[in-house]
């Protein structure tokens, strides 16, 4: 004998419409069921022709959205799908397309990079890809990725600015400008020190440079000239 999805009525002197309603409760709940499924059906079909991960995750919140209405009906069945069901599939669509942004943003940052000279360019490509991940977090109930994704980014743009000022340090030693050599090899280590991205994942550069600086006679003393 058929149960109603929403109350569990269950008696043979009720009727039931196609999505599983009692005839008591169809008229107030149909409307909402069938609103919540077109309005993933139309989502998925604008889904696909975005190509941009941020309009790909706004459609997937959408979705979402209707998808928790249809969890208040639990044996509700979508196309032989139940709500939790569909809920989990949407959430691993949220997580591909949220790699995607991330690698989109990352590599057209090191792309654009590769292509300036100055630290200060580098740097400045670096911060707009940073910025442009981080606001993949507004998209996303957990953030997790973006939050590794930004730090190995952190330490990825260190890491050229440091190789930027370590070869000009190099090239002033190279011309016997010792002083101004030492003095890029502070600035590169602290290059690497002067942000929130953790010194672990930068050791071995900066211990590279502290045997440089040492080399050439260390820091000045404080108040020395």
């Amino acid at each position: 004998m058929a149960t109603c999805i929403h109350c569990q009525a269950s008696s043979q002197f009720l009727t039931y419409d196609a999505l599983g309603l009692c005839h008591h409760c169809s008229p107030q709940h149909a409307p909402v069921i069938a609103g919540a499924i077109a309005g993933i059906a139309a989502e998925a079909g604008d889904r696909h022709r975005q190509l941009v991960a941020e309009k790909q995750l706004a459609s997937l919140e959408t979705s979402i959205a209707h998808c928790k209405v249809l969890l208040r009906y639990p044996a509700l069945s979508v196309e032989g799908a139940k709500a939790d069901e569909l809920m989990n599939e949407l959430r691993g669509l949220v997580t591909e397309a949220l790699e995607n942004g991330i690698r989109h943003h990352w590599l057209s940052a090191r792309e654009l990079a590769g292509d300036y000279r100055g630290v200060g360019e580098k740097v400045d490509v670096y911060a707009k890809g940073i910025s442009r991940v981080q606001d993949l977090a507004s998209f996303v109930e957990d953030a997790t990725l973006v939050t590794k994704a930004v730090t190995v980014m952190r330490a990825e743009r260190d890491a050229i600015v440091f190789e930027v000022l370590f070869k000009k340090a190099q090239l002033a030693e190279a011309k016997g400008n010792k002083k101004r050599a030492k003095e890029l090899y502070i600035e590169a280590e602290f290059a690497l020190k002067k942000d929130a991205t953790p010194d672990a994942h930068q050791s071995e550069l900066i211990d590279y440079a502290e045997k440089q600086i040492e080399r050439l006679g260390g820091r000045p003393k404080p108040g020395s000239a």
